[in-house]
């Protein structure tokens, strides 16, 4: 398995040069072209196939949660989407997996991913898809990124939140892993010699 970091995969791609994308067309309005295109990605090893990585953030955290909020998951992302600033609803730039309790992780909703400088730097408005508005995460960030517009569509998982939430209440991540503690016993009490005056 390929593990990047965050910012090392899109960070400086996302500023990378190129020609800027043209106006968006229309999408779909239903979820359907996108289930289709996204098929064959519920195992994580042909995502990899596929020219996606998995993503952490700086503090090198796998799965994306918010306490009170929920959980998004674990981002597998693809640098070339990245870089191609434009948004396309058939090729998300990255796929987001709800883990199980076990462990297991299942394809739950794919994540659009534009910079924000790039965006508009082409378009006079922020980029919408499925009739929905792009959220805006600014810089600094827990990424490590340049400010960049994003949009879950949870097409594989309900969402109670909503199917264009950035966070789903029924998406956990593990608890981190307990430090391991050691240990000391504690020294034996000394013991007298036999004599005299100490029976044995």
């Amino acid at each position: 398995m390929r593990l990047r970091s965050l910012a090392c995969v899109a960070g400086a791609i996302l500023w990378a040069g190129g020609a800027a994308s043209p106006a968006q067309a229309d999408p779909p309005d239903d979820m359907a072209a996108v289930r289709s295109a996204t098929a064959a990605f519920h195992s994580t090893a042909a995502v990899e196939q596929h020219g996606y990585a998995l993503l952490v953030d700086t503090a090198k955290i796998a799965c994306i949660d918010q306490p009170g909020k929920g959980g998004m998951g674990v981002h597998w992302a693809n640098p070339a989407l990245v870089a191609d600033k434009r948004i396309d609803a058939t090729s998300p730039e990255a796929l987001v997996y709800a883990p199980g309790p076990d462990g297991t992780l299942t394809l739950a909703a794919v994540e659009y991913v534009v910079a924000q400088a790039d965006w508009d730097g082409a378009h006079p408005a922020p980029p919408t898809l499925f009739g929905q508005p792009f959220s805006v995460t600014t810089a600094p960030n827990r990424y490590g990124l340049p400010a960049f517009y994003s949009l879950h569509a949870w097409v594989w998982k309900p969402n109670p939140a909503g199917q264009y939430a950035m966070w789903n209440p029924d998406v956990r991540c593990p608890a981190p892993a307990a430090p391991p503690v050691t240990v000391t016993p504690e020294p034996s009490p000394a013991i007298a010699p036999c004599g005299r005056r100490t029976p044995c």
